[in-house]
Parts: structure tokens; C-alpha cells; sequence
């Protein structure tokens, strides 16, 4: 019996494949990966810059404050303004690194007026039984460990911390207006050098304050500082390379103590 040769149908239901469908198909993969990492990238950076707020270690650190009484032995006592007294520290480095500046910055709410005060990296500050200045204590161990030792050191009681790496004074100033849930995106290049323990609506306030004195009305001053010395064996006095703050002046230049009525 004769074999029946087998016909051969074509499938009409099946597209075919074009010359450049494996092209096509690598686009659209590349696209779909760019997409995601660019994703990824916002929400890391977003993360990011969101950390920089509401630091723990210098939350913690404004708590180790112990404050003294500057007053007394003088004839100041303390201001009774609403006072907000802000430690700011500029490193090159956000963790630890090389310290070129420390300034206290006291916004007197009362008043409607600011000082913003320059200290000596130089300054002698003790942690634990060691003695050392506030710049060397900063590459050691950061900005967390200089809190408590610069307001011993200094006098003043801190309500906030900022380490950053660079001027944000002005820059703070310039966020006012901005809504607390729109603070990353509006302020990312402020965020972006900075580490504090406030959180979205604390720098707002700050930075409205700010605003309404004017970063050009802000009063500067130079911490009245003079160098620390020890006595030899020779029983001659030698300077130590550290600079010793004189607290009450200090304090009355923030204007956190005035004089007595």
C-alpha cells in the first residue's frame, strides 16, 4: 500500500519574527534596568539625605550636657529671652577629619536679633580624664564626642548640633518658606553637607528665624580666649598650645547672661 506524503500547513496565528526583534527586545531590557537603578538612586539618595536629620549620636550627646552657672562670681545673671544656642562645627569630613572651625550660633527669639560667635579649634575641652583641643578630640573620636566638653568648655548649654562641611548659615537661611515634607527635595544640596539632631520642622524654625533677622544682621564675635600654661620644673609658667575660653564673657557676648539690674 502506497505511503500518503504528509501535507504541511502554515500556522497563521503565530506572528514571525521581524529582523529586528532580538534589537527591539535588548532595548526595551535596557531601558527597563536604567529605569530601575534610577529608582534605586532616588530612593537611596532620598534616604540618604533624610538620614542627615534627627542624628541619634548628636541627640544623645546634647543630652550628656551637664550645665554650670556662669554668673557666678560676676556681676551677670541669666537672660530670661527665649534663646536657641546651636553648636556648629565645620570638618572635612561629616564622621571625623580635620576641624577648621567651631561657632556658636544664639538666636535670641525675644529680641529678634543673633550673635554667631567664633571659637579657637584650638580650644581646650576634657573627655573622660584627658585634656586636649577640641580639634584633635574631633579627629579622634567626632563630632558627637565634642558636645558636652565644648559647652563645659565654653559655658553655654546647646539646644542643637550641626556638623557640617562648610557655611550652611546662610544656605539655612535661604530654606524658609519651605514645607517640611518638601525639605529634601528643595534642600538637598543644604542636606547633602550637613548632619544634625533636628528634624525637618526644628531646622525650618531655625531657618525661619534666621530669615526674618537677616543672615547680615547676625552679630559676629571672637570667643575671648587665652592660652593655657603650666609651670615647669623650673617653676616657669609655659604655654601649652591650648586656648582657655573665658566663659562669662563669652556667654554675655551670645547674650545669654546680661548684666545684673
Amino acid at each position: 500500500m502506497p505511503m500518503r506524503k504528509r501535507e504541511r500547513f502554515e500556522r497563521t496565528d503565530v506572528p514571525e519574527g521581524g529582523p529586528y526583534r532580538n534589537v527591539i527586545g535588548a532595548v526595551v531590557c535596557v531601558v527597563a534596568l536604567a529605569a530601575a537603578a534610577l529608582i534605586v538612586h532616588f530612593v537611596w539618595e532620598r534616604v540618604t539625605l533624610e538620614s542627615r536629620l534627627g542624628d541619634v549620636g548628636l541627640s544623645d550627646s546634647l543630652s550628656s550636657q551637664s550645665a554650670s552657672d556662669v554668673t557666678e562670681g560676676t556681676s551677670y545673671v541669666a537672660s530670661a529671652d527665649d534663646h536657641e544656642t546651636v553648636l556648629l562645627l565645620t570638618a572635612d569630613d561629616l564622621e571625623a577629619g580635620a576641624l577648621s572651625a567651631v561657632r556658636i550660633l544664639d538666636v535670641n527669639r525675644t529680641q529678634g536679633t543673633a550673635v554667631l560667635a567664633n571659637v579657637p579649634v584650638t580650644t581646650r575641652v576634657t573627655s573622660g580624664e584627658t585634656a586636649s583641643s577640641v580639634a584633635d578630640l574631633f579627629a579622634a573620636s567626632g563630632g558627637s564626642a565634642c558636645v558636652a566638653p565644648l559647652s563645659q568648655a565654653t559655658g553655654a548649654t546647646f539646644d542643637h548640633v550641626v556638623v557640617a562641611t562648610g557655611d550652611v548659615v546662610e544656605e539655612a537661611a535661604a530654606i524658609a518658606g519651605t514645607g517640611a515634607s518638601d525639605l529634601v527635595r528643595s534642600a538637598s544640596d543644604l542636606l547633602s553637607k550637613m548632619r544634625t539632631d533636628m528634624d525637618a520642622t526644628d531646622l525650618l524654625a531655625l531657618a525661619e528665624a534666621l530669615s526674618s533677622i537677616g543672615t547680615a544682621n547676625i552679630a559676629v564675635s571672637e570667643a575671648p580666649v587665652a592660652p593655657e600654661t603650666v609651670t615647669d620644673e623650673a617653676g616657669n609658667a609655659v604655654e601649652t598650645g591650648l586656648q582657655v575660653v573665658d566663659r562669662a564673657q563669652l556667654c554675655a557676648a551670645l547674650g545669654l547672661i546680661v548684666p545684673a539690674a
